[in-house]
């Protein structure tokens, strides 16, 4: 049960352990003691016994609220406290008491570890708890108790053992059941109630004592000559009723308990309904109407509090259910997104007040209509079907998943927007919380981004107009060349056919590599929607290499390409992987502007795991340590015209890509700028330097 015994006796801090023990022992014992010897005020002469017995219940209450582990305490104090009570007792010698002491710890202590297993540590909580308290306390206890005594009067022959037998079981049954409680709940909760009662729970204990001790002198304390003795005897009743009702166990108990007193002690003095006839029978009547009110009234009581804990618990679920309510419809309406509630019908229950500022419907046009009228005409059934899956299978679908339609609004005007759906348990079943989200602002930025990115490229390709514009004459002077000589071969009586096939095989030659250039650059220039395919990166990097060859001569700069061996493919838009490697061989390029040394560009490929590495390394002064955190934010440029747009807008293009960028100083001179793309199928891996290698000089 949790709860210790020498917690009541005092602080633990500063008393050694020994101490502790000793206190504890000392402090049972003169509890045992003082209660024994008042109840050897209740005995009714000539027998040994009370009506009940409830130094036993002091002992089972302490097994009850102590732990295991400290029985032993509690053991060593009865025994001292038996002896010491039934020294030079007329009835019972203390060497027997002694005795008897070891039967009923051992009684106590099995129906105390029988209640703390079964019951959870709260053998008055609910009323199968009280049932297995009552077995154990009232039936197991008792008979554990008293059968040994019994046994030896029915070995000797005494006369009367049965009788006797029963007179026992139920005193120490009585105390068990009637005290137990009382003594459990006022050792454990005593002290938290008196501090949590208020002033009016207080005097309604004391209103309800008095009215107890006055019906009880009153009817117990009655002459036995009076005429309505009998009846009187259901007096108590209503307010043993008031104890259970108001106070549940503890209360009932500590009724009964007073009720139990005030009848054994007026029967011991010839007074009330319990007198008359033979002290044995008057002794057995007055236990058996204990016992028949004190079972009813603790199992009524027991069920009162288990109904009220969970009426309260109830409240409680129901109050926790309201504020978490009230949280999320302040959540729902504070968001900035329209919210709306929709059951499995498709019909609207509730929204928020965002919702009724995007679509121009107030709440109450809403409310109870088809949600799938907030679509146009064409994603009606779209909304509908997708509405069908969700309750089919209600797993949470946040926005971004596919799912992009176009709202329209009390004007008719359409405008793009965005759900995502969240299952709702509440009374009526579940619900679906749909989040709308507009996308008009979104699709505008993406807008520009893309109109940022395509003015980048135009931006970066206009500084090379005139070398790219030489890579393409070069082939068509060459084909205006050899287009004359062929000519003038053909005209002679005997043209060399040969010849001619030659020069042929240059002009195709001289238009393919004339070609490639123009439609590299109209993809590169070209201005279209973000395109997933696959893009093997050799290929694309040796594009990007032929269309900058003609400047990277006009510069004086060597550029090589070391390729891996193997083909690397990734998903992506071919453009926006041109943008990146032109971006950064252009960068490149420009670091080695003023450079007297060997200008020498680098650009390779490898496989690293499951992705491809791509660098570009120039010869270049390399990137201070200052510059080196910002080099890739917006509008951070190292150079006098640069914008700061171009490493920027090549992180950002990386990055959607699944892929991360980043410099770093080569180890002689200048630097290196790297990007890493994941791979599209898994490959074999390789070692990070190829076996092989594709090196290829400008002419």
């Amino acid at each position: 049960m949790g709860w210790e015994l020498n917690q009541e006796i005092g602080p633990k801090s500063g008393v050694s352990p020994l101490l502790r023990n000793l206190l504890v022992m000392i402090s049972f014992a003169i509890a045992f003691f003082i209660l024994q010897r008042l109840t050897f005020l209740l005995r009714f002469p000539p027998y040994e016994r009370t009506t009940l017995w409830v130094p036993g219940a002091l002992t089972f209450t302490a097994l009850l609220v102590s732990p295991m582990a400290g029985w032993w305490r509690l053991y060593g104090g009865l025994c001292v406290a038996a002896y010491a009570a039934y020294h030079n007792d007329r009835e019972i010698s203390g060497p027997v008491a002694l005795l008897s002491a070891q039967f009923h710890f051992a009684a106590s202590a099995m129906g105390a570890w029988v209640i703390q297993r079964l019951t959870n540590g709260a053998p008055f909580a609910t009323v199968v708890s009280m049932l297995v308290f009552v077995l154990a306390a009232g039936l197991l206890v008792p008979l554990a108790t008293s059968t040994p005594a019994d046994l030896l009067r029915w070995v000797r022959g005494d006369v009367d053992t049965w009788p006797i037998a029963v007179r026992s079981f139920l005193c120490v049954s009585l105390g068990m059941l009637i005290a137990t409680p009382a003594l459990t709940t006022t050792m454990v909760h005593g002290r938290d109630w008196l501090r949590s009662s208020g002033f009016r729970q207080r005097l309604e204990v004391v209103a309800l004592a008095v009215c107890i001790l006055a019906v009880g002198l009153w009817v117990f304390a009655t002459s036995a000559d009076s005429p309505v003795i009998s009846a009187m005897v259901y007096a108590p009743i209503p307010f043993l009723l008031w104890a259970a009702l108001r106070f549940e166990v503890a209360g009932a108990s500590w009724a009964l308990l007073a009720i139990a007193y005030l009848s054994t002690w007026n029967a011991i003095n010839g007074r009330g309904p319990f007198v008359g006839g033979s002290t044995d029978d008057h002794v057995l009547q007055l236990q058996l109407f204990l016992m028949s009110i004190s079972l009813p009234l603790l199992f009524m009581a027991a069920g009162i509090g288990e109904r009220r804990r969970a009426f309260s618990l109830l409240v409680d679920e129901m109050n926790e259910r309201r504020r978490m309510e009230e949280r999320f419809r302040l959540v729902v309406e504070s968001t900035p997104n329209a919210m709306l509630m929709i059951d499995p019908a498709g019909r609207i229950v509730s929204v928020n007040r965002q919702t009724e500022t995007l679509f121009g419907y107030s709440s109450q046009e809403l409310i109870g209509r088809p949600w799938s009228n907030l679509f146009p005409d064409r994603f009606r059934a779209r909304s509908t079907a997708r509405v069908g899956e969700f309750f089919a299978t209600p797993i949470a679908t946040g926005p971004g998943n596919g799912f992009e339609l176009y709202g329209r609004r009390r004007d008719s005007t359409e405008f793009p927007l965005e759900i995502g759906l969240t299952p709702i348990d509440s009374a009526d079943g579940t619900l679906a919380l749909v989040a709308v989200t507009d996308n008009t602002e979104r699709q505008r930025a993406e807008e520009a981004r893309r109109e940022l990115i395509h003015a980048s490229r135009l931006a970066a390709l206009s500084e090379f107009t005139a070398s790219i514009a030489h890579e393409i004459n070069q082939p068509l002077g060459a084909i205006l060349s050899n287009a004359d000589a062929a000519e003038m071969l053909l005209e002679s009586p005997s043209p060399p056919l040969d010849e001619v096939r030659r020069i042929l095989v240059d002009i195709r030659n001289d238009d393919l590599r004339a070609s490639d250039v123009i439609r590299s650059l109209r993809a590169l220039l070209r201005r279209g929607e973000v395109e997933r395919n696959p893009v093997e990166i050799n290929r694309l990097v040796r594009e990007v290499a032929t269309i900058l060859r003609a400047e990277a001569l006009r510069r004086g700069i060597e550029v090589r390409v070391e390729l891996a061996a193997t083909d690397l493919e990734v998903l992506g838009d071919r453009v926006h992987l041109q943008q990146v490697l032109l971006n950064l061989i252009i960068n490149g390029m420009e670091a080695m502007q003023d450079s007297h040394e060997e200008k020498q560009l680098k650009i390779s490929t490898v496989q690293q795991d499951d992705e491809v590495l791509v660098s570009v390394a120039d010869r270049g002064c390399g990137v201070s340590p200052e510059t080196m955190p910002r080099l890739f934010d917006r509008f951070f440029s190292t150079k006098k015209e640069g914008m700061g747009l171009g490493l920027a807008i090549s992180r950002s293009l990386v990055e959607e890509h699944g892929g991360r960028i980043w410099v770093e100083n080569a180890p002689d001179r200048g630097a290196i700028v790297r990007f890493s793309l994941p791979l599209e199928t898994s490959l074999a891996a390789i070692d990070e330097e190829p076996s092989a290698s594709i090196a290829e000089a400008t002419p």
